[in-house]
């Protein structure tokens, strides 16, 4: 679970225009289920509340701006700064949301101004586990697969998703269609289709998974090193057979 405070200050827009443009474009994000958006009662002190909003609450378009704010989770504590979002979460991995964050001591990947910032700030986060399950996208994962790459330095594991990228950039049949030198077909037998991803820095790696129609298979990671690769491709293909089942 992630938490976002909504920073009052930012709302201090010169103009309602560019308050009411701003909150739209708050509006806009698709908040994951497991992100909590928190406001406190001051919010509503701003300027723009008590001149224009609570005024014109008939204004179809201005009520849609007040419901917003009414929809975000209460808190009774103000955090409006780091250190108090720090000590509120007991964790730095927190973000705020708002408008216009000009000279407040908030690191730039913790203002969520839009949809985009919001993205990069779930991409600033994750590991590098989820950010390959986010490229990958649709996929099965062995407990193998997980296994062995959590064993792997973390630039191993940034190197495996970046030849997964080289591969979706060819532009061939499917994103992962083996080409013999990125991705090779390894299959042994009629039972299941291996692919084998190469992976050459910084220790050379690889991958077993196969792709079927829009889902991709993860089974196992293997070192290059290993002395009877056939052992490691008929260990994957009873892995992909098991999770393909």
């Amino acid at each position: 679970m992630s938490q976002f405070f909504l920073n009052s200050q930012s709302l201090n827009t010169s103009d309602f225009d560019s308050f009411k443009y701003g909150v739209l474009e708050l509006m806009q994000i698709k908040k994951r289920q497991d992100h909590i958006f928190y406001r406190n009662e001051s919010c509503y002190e701003i300027t723009h509340f008590t001149n224009s909003i609570f005024p014109n609450l008939k204004d179809i378009d201005i009520f849609n701006i007040f419901n917003f704010f009414a929809k975000l989770s209460p808190c009774e504590k103000v955090v409006d700064n780091e250190i108090t979002a720090n000590e509120f979460c007991s964790s730095e991995v927190n973000g705020f949301i708002g408008i216009d964050f000009k000279g407040q001591q908030i690191q730039e990947h913790k203002k969520v101004v839009n949809s985009i910032a919001y993205e990069n700030w779930i991409k600033y986060y994750q590991t590098n586990f989820e950010q390959l399950a986010s490229f990958i996208g649709k996929s099965v994962i062995t407990k193998n697969f997980e296994k062995s790459y959590y064993s792997l330095s973390s630039d191993a594991q940034k190197s495996i998703k970046e030849e997964f990228e080289k591969a979706a950039n060819r532009n061939l049949t499917t994103r992962f269609y083996p080409d013999t030198k990125i991705i090779k077909d390894v299959s042994i037998s009629k039972k299941c289709t291996v692919c084998e991803l190469r992976v050459y820095q910084p220790v050379a790696l690889r991958v077993y998974f196969n792709e079927i129609g829009n889902t991709v298979y993860l089974a196992s990671i293997e070192p290059k090193s290993n002395p009877n690769q056939n052992d490691d491709i008929k260990k994957a293909e009873k892995l992909l057979i098991l999770i393909n089942a």
